[in-house]
């Protein structure tokens, strides 16, 4: 997003670098209203985030025509001069908002989640966030994390780490053409290097967004080919400045519709960049080789409107143009930090906010980034400037590191640890020692409800909400839950390891959340537990639609394959699978989404599909019904009220929708359906806490510590399935 065209005009002329294109400022105002809008959530703006495309090409074209006059005019590159005009010009807003952010955060982000956005903070003071928000992308544990604040930051990334890159494979080139005799680089060897670098990367991009789509997002070299096309066209600037207007003036308007089409007709669900990514490039890229003519160098209107160039060098989109990245700062965490606070916010509400964000733009722009681009002192000594740049990404970065070490602020200073209500003054019944744990203490003839309300431990909340996110099953930190790349499991033995009696546990995290359960209920009656789980892949034999991947999840399908080859080999006591249903199905033989009033019909057949390859090998299943999804971050909402977590217990109403239902046994040989919403829930509601325990650890996974106190209710119904072989 770099605005070196925005120098004043005594600047520019006496720089020969600079070729000013009032249209490119212009394109800018297209690029930042289009994303603006899409994250403002304006209706059927479903392609908006192609502006960050637009940003790219942009900073190639004006980047490159920087590099490319200076190496041939000069016969060098002055690489501090270079970075120090980066610095001047992106450091000191960037810092204002990542401090500004980060401040607001630790007041309005819930305490538990200040870690996650003081690291976000962190890696964005450095240019590598892009790094990070892609692993947390790919993360199955990061996928119902609310937006970080900073997560526009990823694209600067992108960008400053082209800005290094870039430079260097310049003076590489430079370096290489004085060996051979030569002085300078031409611009045709430049041509070269681009169109080898460009075809490279997007090769590699169509490639990456089949297989690991997040980090075909969020990379620099799978975007380097958007860099290189606009750094082509700097090449090509001395010929396109002398072209006849008559082929531009088709081509920039073609561009402009191509452009313009792309940001209504690409969606968020579609693999990007890959294939998609082409409309916007190459319709930006049209306008801008339309728009390179003499006349409208410094800015000269033609009159009329004939070349796509003359709208977009309007004083109002010039003027909005201008402002694009500071407004590109402020504008996200207007949004999400207002969201945080408020909760969801109505569109009308986003708006008024994505216009006070602008105003901050116009203030920052004219009494921060100005005034330090332009100061004499820092232009004159390009050594300033980096360590006034360095400084700046320091504080940036503390300012973060704060957030991480810092206790919460604002509502979140309540640090009450126990629940304070009338169930603490009921008594407990004694708690079964590790020999009798198989034994609930509710009796067959009784009620659930009328009793295991009564029968939870009280004490010092457990775990304490600020570290809820972390209280998982050792699965997660010892390799055996797999992520999703993978497509075979480790050996994963627990419990009373070569015990000749074996169960295993097979399906995704919401499998996976009931292994402390197992492992408990393993080790007292002697049984070896062997651990199948992976991230988002239920047991049901269906192809999920993976939102992260943007396509059918096949790992998925093939671990799933090889997990139940591996179960019937084996041929353990007792199979426990669990999940988590969904709408998003693929049809296997078209690859196309599944309608979702088909999906249930689909689902049923998944389970029978699976069921019945472990029936017929003779193989019982214990189908575990899905915990309640509360709707909330219930953690989040635990630690805001430890005075009275009552308060953020959620209705059972939800609960008679068909993804709960354990039917899909019946009528199978060995197979049983195991619900304990009775437990997990009272009569009308399903509290947040349990006595001392935490339910949930976010919006639907238990915490790994009620998962073990629950330990004797669901041996209730799985140790007569294993004894009884």
């Amino acid at each position: 997003m770099v605005h070196e065209q925005l120098a004043p005009a005594s600047a520019r002329r006496a720089s020969p670098a600079h070729h000013f294109r009032p249209d490119v400022e212009g394109l800018r105002a297209i690029a930042i209203v289009a994303v603006v809008a899409y994250h403002v959530g304006i209706p059927y703006v479903s392609g908006g985030f192609v502006g960050v495309d637009v940003f790219f090409v942009i900073s190639g074209f004006l980047i490159t025509g920087l590099l490319v006059k200076e190496a041939t005019l000069t016969g060098h590159i002055d690489l501090p001069r270079f970075w120090a005009r980066r610095a001047r010009r992106l450091l000191p807003a960037a810092t204002l908002v990542l401090a500004i952010t980060a401040l607001v955060s630790w007041w309005v982000i819930p305490r538990l989640d200040h870690a996650n956005v003081g690291w976000d903070v962190v890696t964005s003071a450095v240019y590598v966030s892009n790094v990070r928000f892609a692993a947390q992308a790919t993360d199955y544990l990061a996928s119902d994390a609310a937006p970080s604040p900073v997560l526009h930051f990823w694209s600067l990334g992108v960008e400053e780490q082209f800005y290094v890159v870039w430079p260097l494979l310049l003076l590489g080139l430079l370096l290489a053409s004085k060996r051979i005799g030569r002085v300078g680089i031409s611009r045709t060897n430049m041509g070269i290097a681009l169109s080898v670098l460009g075809v490279s990367s997007f090769i590699f991009s169509l490639w990456l967004t089949t297989k690991v789509e997040p980090w075909a997002f969020f990379s620099m070299p799978t975007r380097g080919w958007e860099f290189a096309l606009g750094g082509l066209l700097a090449v090509a600037a001395p010929v396109l400045a002398t072209s006849s207007t008559r082929w531009k003036i088709p081509l920039g308007w073609a561009g402009a519709v191509v452009l313009v089409a792309s940001i209504f007709l690409i969606n968020a669900d579609m693999p990007y960049p890959g294939f998609a990514a082409i409309f916007p490039v190459v319709g930006t890229a049209a306008i801008i080789a339309a728009g390179d003519s003499g006349s409208r160098r410094h800015g000269s209107p033609r009159a009329g409107m004939r070349t796509v160039a003359d709208p977009l060098s309007a004083w109002p989109m010039r003027a909005v143009g201008r402002l694009s990245y500071s407004w590109y700062l402020w504008h996200w965490p207007f949004l999400v930090l207002a969201a945080s606070a408020l909760g969801p916010l109505a569109l009308w509400f986003k708006l008024v906010l994505a216009l006070l964000s602008f105003v901050c733009a116009a203030v920052t722009f004219r009494f921060l980034e100005n005034p330090v681009r332009m100061n004499p002192a820092l232009v004159a000594d390009n050594t300033r400037s980096l360590k006034l740049g360095g400084a700046l990404s320091l504080a940036a970065a503390l300012t973060g590191i704060g957030l991480v070490l810092l206790p919460g602020g604002g509502a979140l200073a309540s640090t009450a640890s126990a629940p304070t209500s009338a169930d603490e003054q009921v008594g407990r019944p004694a708690a079964p020692t590790a020999s009798q744990s198989s034994s609930p203490a509710v009796e067959p003839s009784q009620s659930p409800l009328a009793v295991v309300a009564q029968s939870w431990p009280q004490g010092p909340l457990t775990p304490d909400p600020q570290n809820a996110r972390g209280d998982l099953p050792i699965t997660y930190s010892d390799g055996c839950h797999l992520a999703h790349a993978e497509t075979r499991s480790p050996t994963c033995a627990f419990g009373a390891v070569g015990s000749k009696t074996r169960i295993v546990l097979i399906g995704d995290s919401h499998a996976a959340q009931w292994f402390p359960t197992l492992e408990k209920m393993a080790k007292a009656q002697h049984w070896e537990l062997v651990s199948d789980t992976k991230s988002g892949c239920p047991a049901p034999d269906v192809t999920i639609f993976n939102r992260s991947l943007k396509r059918g999840y096949t790992e998925c399908d093939q671990w799933r394959q090889n997990t139940l080859a591996a179960i019937i080999a084996k041929h353990p006591a007792l199979v426990v699978a669990a999940g988590t249903r969904t709408e998003s199905l693929v049809d296997r033989s078209t690859g196309q989404l599944i309608d979702p009033s088909k999906a249930g019909s689909q689902w049923q057949a998944g389970w029978t599909r699976t069921l019945k390859v472990l029936s017929e090998a003779g193989i019982p299943v214990a189908v575990l019904r899905d915990t309640p999804w509360p709707g909330k971050d219930m953690a989040s909402c635990v630690a805001q009220n430890t005075d009275n977590p009552s308060s953020c217990d959620v209705t059972r109403a939800a609960l008679d929708k068909p993804m709960y239902d354990v039917g899909m046994t019946r009528g199978i040989n060995g197979a049983h359906g195991v619900d304990l919403t009775d437990v997990i829930c009272d009569v009308s509601t399903c509290p947040a806490t349990h006595g001392k325990y935490l339910v949930y650890r976010d919006t639907n996974h238990l915490t790994a510590t009620f998962a073990k106190a629950l330990e004797p209710y669901l041996a209730k119904s799985l140790v007569p399935l294993v004894t009884s072989r």
